[in-house]
């Protein structure tokens, strides 16, 4: 999948989340084996704003609506 600049995706929830999406905003390759990682912002449980990293396969499917 081709990651947008911008655009919102649906991810892998986990329990600090408030919901399973994410805006994308860069990609970078692991140091250790080259394996692409994205940083995405995300929304926490307390509302704050966060970057996070992403591996390819937590990264399910672009967001139909914006959070």
């Amino acid at each position: 999948m081709q990651l947008t600049k911008g655009k919102v995706y649906n991810v892998d929830p986990d329990e600090w989340m408030l919901h399973g999406r994410a805006e994308y905003h860069s990609t970078f390759s692991r140091g250790c084996d080259g394996m692409p990682l994205h940083n995405m912002i995300i929304r926490m449980r307390d509302g704050d704003l966060e970057i996070s990293t992403f591996a390819t396969d937590n990264i399910i499917s672009e967001a139909e609506e914006p959070v």
